[in-house]
C-alpha cells in the first residue's frame, strides 16, 4: 500500500513540475524586406531565452 500511495504522489508532482509549452509571435520592422513575423514556441527556460534573444535584437513579442 505505501508503494502505490509513494508512486502517485510521485506522478502527482511531475504533472505539477512539468512546463506548459507557451507560444509568441516576434515582430521585426526591416527596412529593406518589410515586417518579418516568426513564432516561437517553447517552455520553462528555453522559452524565456528564446524570446531574450529577439528583444535584444531588437524583433518585438507578444505572447499568444
Amino acid at each position: 500500500m505505501k508503494k502505490k500511495v509513494l508512486f502517485l504522489a510521485s506522478i502527482a508532482i511531475l504533472a505539477f513540475t512539468i512546463s506548459c509549452q507557451k507560444c509568441a509571435t516576434c515582430t521585426f520592422n526591416d527596412p529593406e524586406k518589410g515586417t518579418l513575423t516568426t513564432e516561437v514556441c517553447s517552455s520553462g527556460h528555453s522559452y524565456d531565452s528564446a524570446i531574450k534573444v529577439y528583444e535584444d535584437n531588437e524583433w518585438s513579442c507578444v505572447a499568444n
